[in-house]
């Protein structure tokens, strides 16, 4: 598993990936056939890979009757029927399932299979023991083709509870995985998490996963990949929508959208406020030495002036440098402790900066100073209740 930041591809984001690919950043795509065909799919891994960058490819099951957007173009589309059918399914069709994952993975070139999975949820034993055997349907797929199989662990909001995830974990670690691709469902209603306990659980998670000596990719990280290094992450997973910043699976429902935003002006994402603030209008209101201390420039933003339009694609572009660029540096620390302490300095220092924002009598929309505070908390609950897990990680070898 190449270490460090890649692009989980979204609506109509392809193209914007590649132009970054090609300044640099990312250490690879994962491409999600929701929202693109096969076609495309192909050309676009065919693109990342000339640029020496990685391919993998998300089969999405986590509705598993959802077949709308571009899902029709791909092989595995018959199997995309309801958890009962698919636990149903005989020798002769699991062949088959493991064919057209073969046939998939093959056309686009990619570095590893991730298995499909239904997200786990508590007391669905039937689950588990499908997730098992669509593991090991993609296991053979990529013994086949000669690259390793990455089991998908998504941890639904139910499974996500005290008590609950280390039994779920148990199950899905005795898989005979060389790689796990890892999701965590957070509540929906937020922008970002503000439950440190979630938070928590969500961290103590991936410190499992990686505690198996086996890669772990953090899938839709978004911000949240600050804490997923000191939680055991080999690489992390970036898109530029607010709905690829944490796994939902309200993007499989026939509602779907681009991510929304539609003409709302661009968020410039501050590494000091690890959060967002409105341009121009927010930073017009800043005080000059609040400006200063709020701004971390991107070849994207470096000519950016409050009489001129910036686009928000060029914002977008700016997001993910520079949460790619701060993570990067945490990934190549290897020693998870030291990658968690990073973070939580870096929270922290956000915080102090929101806290004189709030006493300027300034007010950031988006609520983008309410996650910091509970991040650092959990992070640092991390640190001292899992020492164990930190000193298993360093006898196996770190992330």
């Amino acid at each position: 598993m190449r270490r460090g930041a890649w692009h989980q591809c979204g609506h109509q984001s392809q193209i914007l990936v590649g132009e970054l690919m090609e300044a640099g950043i990312g250490a690879g795509a994962v491409i999600s056939p929701k929202d693109l065909s096969l076609s495309n799919a192909i050309e676009y891994s065919d693109k990342y890979r000339s640029l020496g960058r990685g391919v993998l490819f998300d089969p999405q099951f986590y509705a598993p009757e959802f077949s709308a957007g571009k899902l029709a173009t791909y092989p595995t589309l018959e199997f995309r029927q309801s958890i009962g059918a698919l636990g149903a399914l005989q020798a002769s069709a699991i062949g088959e399932l493991a064919s057209a994952i073969e046939m998939e993975n093959r056309q686009l070139g990619t570095d590893a299979v991730i298995a499909p999975a239904i997200p786990y949820e508590a007391a669905r034993p039937d689950i588990v023991a499908l997730n098992e055997v669509l593991f090991n349907v993609a296991k053979s797929a990529g013994d086949v083709i000669g690259i390793p199989t990455y089991a998908t662990v998504v941890l639904s909001d139910s499974a996500t509870t005290d008590g609950v995830v280390q039994g779920i974990l148990s199950s899905a670690t005795a898989l005979n995985a060389n790689g796990w691709y890892f999701g965590f469902e957070f509540d929906s209603q937020q922008r970002l998490p503000t439950d440190s306990s979630a938070v928590y659980r969500y961290c103590a998670a991936g410190l499992t996963l990686a505690g198996t000596g086996k890669p772990v990719f953090h899938a839709y990280a978004g911000p949240l990949a600050l804490m997923a290094y000191g939680a055991g992450a080999r690489a992390v997973g970036l898109g530029i929508w607010q709905n690829l910043w944490g796994f939902t699976r309200s993007r499989f429902q026939e509602r779907l959208g681009s991510g929304g935003g539609g003409d709302a002006p661009p968020r410039y994402f501050s590494a000091p406020l690890w959060g967002t603030f409105i341009f121009p209008d927010e930073y017009q209101i800043l005080a000059p030495p609040l400006r200063a201390r709020v701004l971390q420039h991107s070849p994207y933003s470096q000519n950016i002036n409050p009489g001129i339009a910036w686009s928000r694609r060029l914002s977008q572009k700016h997001m993910i440098h520079i949460i790619s660029e701060v993570t990067d540096i945490l990934a190549n620390m290897i020693d998870a402790r030291r990658a968690m302490t990073s973070a939580i300095a870096t929270l922290n220092g956000a915080r102090t900066i929101h806290d004189s924002i709030r006493a300027s009598g300034v007010r950031l929309r988006d609520n983008t100073d309410t996650y910091q505070e509970p991040w650092a908390f959990a992070g640092a609950n991390l640190l001292a209740q899992n020492t164990g897990d930190y000193d298993w990680l360093e006898m196996v070898g770190g992330p």
